[in-house]
């Protein structure tokens, strides 16, 4: 999902945000007459849906580093205010984009993220 002609272009975000905030619910099933019908407004709702949060300028000036399963990502800020930060993407469970935070609160940089990974795969290494 690294974009390499967008990451020196900033990530303009310090907070959280999701970008599947706004859109309305999927079609339901029971307000439809026939299956062809809701299948059609099915296809058209996801359709409209993986436009919107799937949208590249979501991710300039981020270099995605770590695949956690079920397309849950996380990401190092390269440029703009959260530069040196870490975030989650947890857009495949229309949860947005989050910065990931140390205990005491402070944001997640690289050095401590990768730290925290090779003791979690060591640890799975030896299990």
């Amino acid at each position: 999902m690294t974009d390499l002609e967008t990451l020196s272009r900033p990530f303009p975000h310090t907070e959280a945000f999701n970008p599947a905030d706004g859109l309305p619910e999927p079609p339901d099933e029971d307000d439809f007459e026939s299956e062809e019908q809701f299948n059609a407004a099915e296809d058209a709702y996801w359709e409209q849906h993986d436009t919107v949060v799937c949208a590249p300028e979501h991710c300039i000036g981020l270099l995605y580093l770590c695949h956690l399963g079920c397309a849950y990502r996380e990401v190092l800020v390269i440029s703009g205010p959260a530069r040196g930060q870490m975030w989650a993407d947890d857009t495949a469970d229309d949860g947005g984009f989050r910065p990931l935070h140390e205990p005491d609160g402070s944001p997640t940089g690289f050095a401590s993220w990768y730290r925290g990974w090779l003791k979690q795969a060591e640890e799975q290494i030896r299990s």
